[in-house]
């Protein structure tokens, strides 16, 4: 869930126990993923994880979600560079990258950090899943997972004229 209020600072809700249960310890508890979209360095950056975590917690008290003494353990991930750039020389530079990891023996790379792309989450599981099963003896391209125009932020559909009737009116 992208959540649009000025009031907190978490970008994005998951619930990974919706994802599939296998995801939990415990299956009397739940697992909510928080997203903080910052820079490096920056004041959300440069929190500590307790800090963190208690922000965590009282935004979902804030939001209606839980009670932020219900918050049992915490686990803080911090992804630099978590969305690829995309600029002129982008896809000259995909090739060389994609063509050197290809050649590669063995390995399997997947998701937006390993595709250099901006796949929503669904494109990065499916690549994944991919590869786990070429590492079972499938041969899948995980290279060609959101590569469809429609899935492209820029991806515009042209408008066909609207068909002029050559009927007169009665």
């Amino acid at each position: 869930i992208y959540v649009l209020s000025p009031k907190v600072k978490v970008g994005r809700i998951q619930n990974f126990r919706a994802w599939s249960p296998e995801m939990l310890a415990d299956p009397d508890t739940a697992s909510i993923g928080m997203e903080y979209f910052c820079q490096l360095g920056d004041g959300l950056w440069t929190m500590s994880d307790a800090e963190l975590r208690d922000l965590a917690a009282s935004e979902l008290e804030q939001l209606g979600l839980g009670q932020a003494s219900d918050v049992i353990d915490a686990a803080i991930i911090r992804q630099p560079k978590a969305y690829p750039v995309y600029d002129g020389e982008y896809q000259d530079a995909l090739e060389v990258v994609s063509a050197w990891i290809k050649a590669l023996e063995n390995f399997q790379t997947v998701g937006r950090n390993g595709l250099h792309r901006y796949n929503n989450q669904d494109h990065s599981m499916l690549s994944a899943m991919l590869a786990a099963r070429n590492i079972l003896g499938e041969e899948n391209d995980v290279w060609s997972v959101n590569v469809d125009r429609a899935y492209h932020e820029e991806f515009e559909v042209e408008k066909k004229p609207k068909a002029v009737s050559q009927e007169k009116p009665a």
